[in-house]
């Protein structure tokens, strides 16, 4: 390295160069604080035209900084360097580290470098000093030239409600790179991540206190809250390199977020039948046929539109007459997230088959839900349908078919057929040695490859099945909880009890790749603690599973349920944070 540096040296100090000198100058920021640190570098450069004779050393002159303190200052070797697409040859460099110690707009005189007879100067830098901010929630006193915020679109809201969480990061740095970064599950909400689209979110600048900053929207996340009372939303981290180029780097700085608390209030006066729906929706509901046949299939679509925590809407009501056989609905969904919230539909289609002739009533759907601008509840209601179904038309046939099948089978006991001819047939005509014989032959050993075949296929099936059941357990079961959600706010402590427990246990099977029948007290112990959870979080399962099966078959006053709902989300929320894979 001294041998390179010798080397340019005396080259530059030789030969006559095509070239001008000029200089420039770099900064790490031109709007410090009080008491702020910042950079300033002055570099001797050729700007490619022109010719310049350069023999013996180089001289700096600087100003005297009256307005800043100097912290340091220092006169650089040549060297090369790599800026944009264009490559930067520097003769000299001066280094001087300033402090500000006052607010206000202040003007420092150039730099000139002096080389034989001629002196090169640069252009006077403008430096703006804001108020000193430290002990403000806008920038933290770690680092503020980088930090990290989640800023909450309300800090007040219905349980139920949403409220969009967006995590941003303040930089300084005219370079920066996302090296890692972590976001843990906020504790008694459920999450949707909205997309950022192809481009992802725009970077913007944000004036704060007279320092400007490019602002990084790292994610935005639509929060609804599962519980009441304040709660509060777990920092990121984030591990990020400044300043990095092709020769250098970089510097790598490690940052966390502000943690903030939403006040999630209680719906009060609810209605027994509330549906714990909260926001604005219409329902839409319709039949296929009001007359119909016994046996004949009869569709109900329902479908509920608007916007709101729709995703936790699970079932509806609709009374059908015991004379019909029900199905389980069939169920589609097209939601999309956006920062106002969740939006779109849920349809539920019901099959019945009436068994008897008759007229009946069906319906009609009833749901209710809250809306927060008015803060009423309001109730959305179907019309009933009259149905009118005719006795089957078939019976009558099926039971003269069956009379004439017994008189058939008594008329032919005594028919014998005679065969009066016979025929001769080649040998070639034999099945015995023909193709299709081979084929019938031959078809077993072909059906037992295709059956290993395809038995291998359904077990890599299955294993991707089972990880991906994995990777969505806590969603899923985060997903079911909200039904003991909701039979906690209606006071129905069994249902309330036998929720939960299906949720956890749901969660279990699915985490843990078991069956529902492996799930016992012994096995959900060696497994978890196999998979790496602490005793601590083992216990509390065990005893939130032991507290739902006691309460099932002993029925208590559910004085401890909302306690055991909450125990019940930090078990997920922890063993998704422990268990490896």
């Amino acid at each position: 390295m001294k041998f390179t540096a010798t080397i340019l040296f005396f080259l530059l100090s030789v030969f006559s160069l095509a070239q001008n000198l000029a200089v420039r100058v770099s900064h790490s920021t031109l709007n410090p604080e009080v008491n702020e640190q910042f950079k300033l570098i002055y570099k001797l450069v050729l700007d490619g035209s022109g010719s310049v004779q350069i023999s013996g050393s180089i001289n700096v002159k600087h100003p005297k900084y009256a307005d800043f303190k100097v912290i340091s200052q220092k006169a650089g070797r040549p060297g090369f360097s790599f800026g944009s697409f264009d490559m930067e040859m520097a003769l000299q460099q001066y280094t001087v580290v300033l402090q500000a110690t006052k607010e206000g707009t202040f003007v420092i005189d150039p730099v000139s470098f002096q080389v034989g007879g001629t002196s090169y100067s640069s252009d006077k830098v403008t430096v703006h000093v804001g108020a000193n901010t430290s002990g403000r929630t806008s920038v933290p006193q770690k680092n503020n030239n980088l930090f990290g915020k989640i800023i909450l679109s309300r800090s007040s809201i219905y349980k139920g409600e949403h409220v969009v969480a967006t995590s941003k990061i303040y930089s300084r740095y005219s370079r920066l790179s996302l090296s890692k970064s972590d976001f843990p599950m906020a504790s008694g909400f459920w999450n949707e991540e909205i997309n950022a689209g192809k481009n992802g979110w725009p970077v913007k600048t944000e004036n704060i206190n007279g320092v400007m900053y490019n602002v990084y929207t790292i994610k935005k996340d639509l929060l609804y809250p599962q519980k009441t009372g304040e709660l509060k939303i777990p920092k990121f981290t984030a591990t990020l390199v400044a300043n990095r180029t092709i020769f250098n780097s970089g510097t790598e700085i490690s940052i966390s977020s502000n943690s903030p608390t939403i006040n999630v209030k209680q719906i009060k006066n609810a209605p027994d039948t509330f549906s714990g729906l909260v926001g604005s929706f219409t329902m839409d509901a319709e039949i296929s046929k009001t007359e119909l046949s016994a046996d004949e299939g009869i569709d109900i679509k329902v479908k509920i539109k608007g916007k709101g925590n729709l995703q936790q809407l699970d079932s509806i009501d609709l009374p059908f007459p015991l004379d019909f056989d029900v199905y389980d609905p069939e169920r589609e969904e097209k939601i999309s997230a956006s920062t106002s919230g969740l939006s779109g539909s849920k349809t539920f289609n019901f099959l019945s088959i009436p068994r008897s002739g008759g007229e009946y009533e069906i319906g009609p759907v009833e749901l209710i839900y809250f809306n927060p601008k008015s803060k009423e509840f309001v109730t959305l209601k179907s019309e009933t349908w009259q149905v009118k179904v005719d006795k089957s038309a078939g019976s009558s046939s099926q039971e003269i078919l069956a009379t004439d099948q017994k008189d058939v089978e008594l008329l032919s006991e005594g028919i014998r057929h005679i065969r009066e001819s016979s025929e001769l047939i080649k040998q070639s005509d034999l099945f015995f040695g023909s193709g299709y014989f081979w084929f019938l032959y031959s078809s077993p050993f072909v059906l037992f490859i295709v059956f290993i075949i395809v038995l291998k296929k359904q077990r890599s099936h299955q294993k991707d099945e089972d990880l991906i059941r994995k990777k969505k357990a806590a969603k899923t079961a985060l997903n079911a909880l909200k039904n003991a959600s909701v039979k906690l706010d209606q006071e129905e402590h069994s249902s309330f009890n036998q929720e939960l427990l299906s949720g956890l246990f749901n969660y279990l099977r699915d985490k843990l790749t078991l069956q529902t029948t492996q799930l016992n007290k012994s096995t959900i112990r060696s497994h978890l603690t196999e998979k790496g959870a602490t005793n601590e979080v083992i216990e509390l399962l065990i005893s939130v599973i032991e507290e739902c099966e006691i309460a099932q078959y002993a029925p208590t006053s559910g004085a401890n349920n909302q306690q055991l709902y909450e125990q019940g989300i930090t078990i997920i929320e922890k063993l998704e944070n422990e268990l490896v894979n």
